[in-house]
Formats: structure tokens, sequence, C-alpha cells
């Protein structure tokens, strides 16, 4: 009868054949149907399959018909075309986001919403000759981490791992931060926007982060350290990044006790390297701009540019010029 349970059961098997073997491209007849339900232990009559394809479609299922010489059916309410399938697939196979292993996971849950009757053509139709990703399962599993504590709008702890060297083999320098995540960026690598501790933005690699703790503490306000109600972080970030693509190469001589304050205010991939006097020599890729320019001059005893001589040339005159005018500034000029 229709209306009992093994009816029921099997006008779910025939939604789910529908789904999992059917689209515009490979529409079944009434007896393919039929002889699949076979298959998983189901008898079923023309009549009543008739019955179950209304049933559906009345429930909001979208089941469409093909008029040939012999009637057709397929399940028409998948939002994915053939193009999409292929071009998804193509997406999960060359993301450089990705570790392997996940691509691996992602593909098979992805090939269980792929008609079986095309699924061979869907992912056999791009050949990647790029190189694996170079993210690890450590790195991914941290990337979530950040990505949960931003969504939770949640403080983290961490270790952040320099590049300090030494006369003899390289070293590690870690040190203990506490920031506010805001944004993931992926530029040849993960990259997390945050507050530090002192209220300013700062990029962190996160190849670079250990013992992510997600604390209990509340970010900071976005708002409050942009320093506007508009701050538009995503613009800020573009400016940052796009700024990188016209860097120039600078040699920095920086004081112990300032090393912890520039390798934060230069990018995360500078390279420190320790020199006899107990200083050290701050080689990093950053672009030429008067903020830079105000940035050496407010901490000149700390900090000092060695190299590229033009820079150098550049920064002699624009300390000229800004002593030439402030330095004529007296309590008497100002009403």
């Amino acid at each position: 009868m229709a209306g009992t349970p093994r009816q029921k059961q099997k006008t779910l098997y025939l939604l789910r054949i529908l789904c999992e073997q059917t689209d515009r491209e490979n529409p079944m007849t009434l007896s393919e149907l039929a002889e699949q339900l076979r298959l998983a232990g189901m008898e079923s009559e023309r009549k009543s399959l008739y019955r179950d394809i209304r049933a559906l479609n009345d429930a909001g299922f979208s089941i469409a018909t093909v008029r040939s010489k012999e009637t057709r059916y397929y399940w028409a309410g998948s939002p994915f075309s053939r193009n999409d399938f292929r071009l998804l697939s193509n997406l999960i196979r060359i993301a450089p986001v990705i570790p392997r292993k996940r691509k691996l996971e992602l593909e098979r849950k992805f090939y269980a919403f792929v008609p079986k009757g095309r699924s061979q053509r869907v992912f056999q139709d791009l050949l990647s000759v790029l190189p694996d990703s170079a993210v690890t399962e450590r790195v991914y599993a941290n990337v979530e981490k950040l990505f949960d504590a931003i969504t939770d709008g949640a403080q983290v702890r961490f270790l952040y791992r320099g590049s300090v060297l030494s006369e003899g083999p390289r070293r590690k320098s870690l040190r203990h931060q506490t920031v506010s995540p805001y944004r993931m960026v992926w530029h040849d690598g993960y990259y997390l926007v945050a507050a530090d501790e002192y209220g300013s933005l700062a990029f962190y690699r996160v190849d670079r982060m250990e013992e992510i703790v997600v604390t209990s503490a509340r970010a900071m306000d976005l708002r409050e350290v942009g320093g506007d109600l508009d701050f538009d972080l995503n613009q800020y970030i573009k400016g940052y990044f796009s700024s990188l693509e016209d860097s120039i190469r600078m040699i920095f001589r920086v004081s112990e006790d300032f090393l912890a304050m520039a390798e934060h205010r230069f990018p995360p991939d500078s390279v420190v390297e320790s020199v006899s006097d107990g200083s050290y020599l701050l080689t990093c890729d950053v672009p030429a701009d008067e903020s830079l320019f105000g940035w050496l001059m407010i901490h000149c005893d700390e900090i000092r540019l060695l190299y590229p001589g033009h820079m150098v040339e550049r920064l002699r005159e624009f300390s000229r010029v800004a002593g030439g005018i402030y330095g004529t500034v007296s309590d008497e000029n100002v009403e």
C-alpha cells in the first residue's frame, strides 16, 4: 500500500538513486529506475514509480522529465552544472592553500555529490604539473585554530619564531605574543593580520607560530585599532602586500634591545645576523616610503639604515628638510 513504511522507504531510495546517478546528460527510464531499486532489494511497478516521482515533486524535490521515444527522468535540483563540478574539482587539485592529505579528503567528499554516470569525466580533466602545496598539516591545523579564534572574537597566545643567526649554527629565537586576530591572508603562505599588545596592526607568518592557544580574553575592537570608525581592513591589507611588490632590499644595524621591535615592524621573512659589537644586522625587502623614514628618525638611536647608499642619501635629505622646517619652531611662533 502507498502509505506503508516499506513504500515510504522505497520513495527515499528512489530519490537517492535520482540524486546520485542522474542529471540532465544522464536521465533514466522507469525500467532503469526499477532495476536499481531491485538491486537495493525493492520491487516496484511502473504505476507506483509514477506516484513516487509525483510525490517527490510535490514535496519540493525537482525531478525533471525528458520526453522522447521513451520518457526519462533526472534530478534537476543540483546547484552545480557539469562545468561547475569540473571547475571545483580542478580548484581543489591545484589549490596551494590546502595540504595534500586534505585535498584527497575533499575530493572523496566532493565525489559523493557527482552523479556516478559522469564522475570519471569530472575528475580526469586536469593534470596539474604544479608542485604539491608546501602547507603542512601542522600549519593547516594552526590556520583552522586561528579561523576559530577570529570567528569567536577571542585573543590568541603563541610563540613566534624569529630568524636569528648566531656566529655558529642557526638557532631559533622564540618570543611570546598575545594578539587580537582579525583576518587570514594568503600570499605565498598563510599570514595572520592581528593587533599586537601595543594596539598596532601587524602581520604574522603562520608557519612561524607555535603552541597557539585561543584565550578567553576578547579581541580588541578593530575600529579602535584602525583609529577610524570607517577603517577598511581589506584595503589596508591590499595596500600592504602591493607595496611589498615595489620593495627595496635594505640592511639596518639594530641594537639588541630594539631587535624585537624591529622584527615586528619589518616583514616576517627578514634575516637577522649578530655582529661582534652586540648589535644585529637586519636584512629585508621593504617599500621606501616616508612612513619608513619617519619611523627611522623617531628610533634613530636604536636602528640605522646602512644599505643601499641611494636610500641612505634619501633619508639624509628627508631628515635635513624636516629639521629645517621644525628646527625653527618655537613657543613664540605659536599664537
